[in-house]
């Protein structure tokens, strides 16, 4: 299936974007749910202004790795003299911009606090609650909505998806998240994405030696906890809707604290275990 070159925004973060491509500030933060295309729409935003634009990537032993790398101290510093060289305009995106440690973080300071002219950063994040409130002070953050429902659908038809069956299961994958439908339309992708529905709904429902399989699964991959949680609770909340039971509703609850414990990097074994 060919894949579309621009994704989809939704039509308020569209017209934000444009606002912003008119006075673009020193630094922006460009925040939302994993899959909603927050590449695509700073992207989109450096092709409306024109400027030259450089991606700094989270790295492990000085190669890129979106899974587990980081984005160094000397990643950061690199930037200090490539901001020194004179330009007609230049964007500088900074991808999981939360995988910037503290010390990273403070580098970056200088580069916020001396501003160069006709530089400006762009940091994209999924989880903007790890930057320091000295770096988000110094930033204008931005929400990169999740498009609509009618988008999700129509987009679904641009990618070439016929099968009912796969675009029920696909809507309720990552509806809303262009660039998450977009990418899996790869097999194995999918195939990944729905293991871990699947385990969502052994998670809600198994017994709790089951449970505790899953948890011991999962208790190395922060990421992955969390997108565990976010598809229980999915599930619990159709569930809610169509039963309107008390019990349901207490294990919403009881999965959001597990959730905002592990997102505020709590034990992820011992949330998961306690959660239910």
């Amino acid at each position: 299936m060919a894949t579309p070159s621009v994704l989809v925004l939704h039509p308020s973060t569209e017209l934000r974007l444009k606002g912003l491509a008119k006075n673009l500030p020193h630094g922006l933060l460009l925040s939302g749910k994993p899959g909603v295309g927050l590449m695509s729409a700073a992207r989109q935003l450096s092709r409306e202004i024109g400027y030259e634009t450089h991606v700094v990537l989270p790295e492990r032993q000085e190669v890129v790795d979106i899974e587990k790398g980081t984005i160094t101290v000397k990643s950061i510093r690199q930037l200090y003299t490539q901001t020194r060289t004179k330009t007609n305009g230049r964007i500088i995106i900074i991808d999981y911009a939360e995988r910037m440690g503290a010390a990273a973080q403070n580098a970056f300071l200088k580069l916020l606090e001396e501003p160069t002219p006709h530089t400006h950063f762009i940091l994209l994040s999924h989880q903007p609650r790890h930057l320091l409130p000295t770096v988000l002070s110094r930033v204008q953050e931005v929400e990169i909505k999740p498009i609509t429902r009618g988008q999700s659908e129509v987009f679904l038809d641009t990618l070439g998806v016929k099968d009912k069956t796969r675009r029920t299961q696909l809507l309720f994958i990552a509806e809303g998240l262009p660039a998450e439908l977009s990418r899996l339309q790869d097999e194995e992708a999918f195939k990944a994405r729905s293991a871990t529905v699947q385990d969502a709904r052994v998670f809600i429902t198994g017994a709790p030696y089951a449970r505790l399989l899953i948890a011991q699964s999962y208790k190395d991959n922060r990421e992955q906890a969390l997108l565990l949680l976010e598809d229980a609770l999915k599930q619990l909340r159709m569930t809610a809707t169509n039963t309107k039971d008390t019990g349901t509703l207490k294990t919403i609850n009881q999965v959001l604290v597990a959730y905002d414990r592990i997102a505020a990097n709590g034990n992820i074994r011992l949330q998961l275990a306690t959660a239910l």
